[in-house]
């Protein structure tokens, strides 16, 4: 049994690696959206979940309709108690870090548009398959300058996942993308809370799993409140507020999301 669990993690993380397209850009190769492109239309909702799973970022057991039904649930009450009290049915909305398009999916429903952008071309070959909707555009970030400004803009279980030098670049983009006086919902997490190291001590971790890990792994750095206050007004922002989310909303699957910190501040 050992064995077979052990082959099963190992044939794993070689599909992981040759999905990885680069800097916490996962199912980023080019041949995973080709593939999804050019499979017929009965196979692909499955191929999608089936590629998705093969990342660390969204599905947490094996049976990937059950994982799939969670995401959609738990993005769904996070877009209700989080972001709906800022919308508005003519709103446009930019979703940054969609992953598979569970939350722009929540959003769309409620607002006149929502430019989702992820940095992987493969998991937005997959969201166009799990949760297209005509008032949805998908895009990779270098295509978001070309789009309108929108009134707000969100980021869950995203900024994380960067190295300060990946957040600071994707807050001038948002930053630019948001009309003056426009919302930006900011959803992160603090050094020591469930464990998470900053980034300074990840980087001083030499050990060979702790390298692995940062090359290779979903990276997650916690950040101070303060340090993450300063780094939103740096980038354009003002009437900053953060409070905790522990203990002020449920999200199914005990979503980490829940014991962490939401940002809400306004463009400059």
């Amino acid at each position: 049994m050992k064995a077979a669990a052990a082959a099963r993690e190992a044939a794993k993380a070689a599909m992981t690696r040759a999905t990885w397209g680069g800097d916490q850009n996962f199912l980023g190769a080019r041949w995973v959206e080709r593939l999804l492109d050019r499979s017929p239309a009965c196979f692909k909702e499955d191929l999608a979940l089936r590629l998705l799973s093969l990342s660390p970022h969204y599905f947490f057991s094996r049976d990937i309709r059950v994982e799939a039904e969670r995401n959609r649930h738990s993005r769904t009450v996070l877009v209700d108690a989080l972001v709906v009290p800022y919308l508005t049915p003519s709103a446009r909305v930019l979703d940054y870090g969609c992953g598979p398009g569970y939350m722009a999916h929540a959003t769309a429903k409620r607002v006149d548009h929502v430019d989702a952008v992820d940095v992987s071309a493969g998991v937005l070959a997959c969201a166009k398959v799990l949760n297209g909707r005509p008032n949805i555009t998908y895009l990779k970030p270098d295509e978001l300058k070309r789009r309108p400004q929108v009134d707000l803009a969100y980021s869950y279980a995203v900024f994380q996942h960067l190295s300060h030098e990946s957040l600071t670049r994707a807050l001038r983009l948002i930053a630019g993308q948001i009309r003056p006086d426009g919302v930006f919902l900011l959803h992160f997490a603090v050094p020591g809370q469930q464990g998470w190291r900053t980034e300074a001590e990840w980087r001083e971790d030499r050990s060979l799993a702790g390298r692995m890990k940062l090359r290779y792994g979903l990276n997650c750095f916690g950040r101070t409140v303060a340090e993450m206050e300063e780094l939103i007004f740096r980038g354009g922002f003002t009437d900053i507020t953060t409070r905790p989310l522990d203990g002020t909303i449920t999200v199914p699957g005990d979503d980490d999301i829940v014991h962490q910190h939401l940002l809400t501040a306004r463009r400059r």
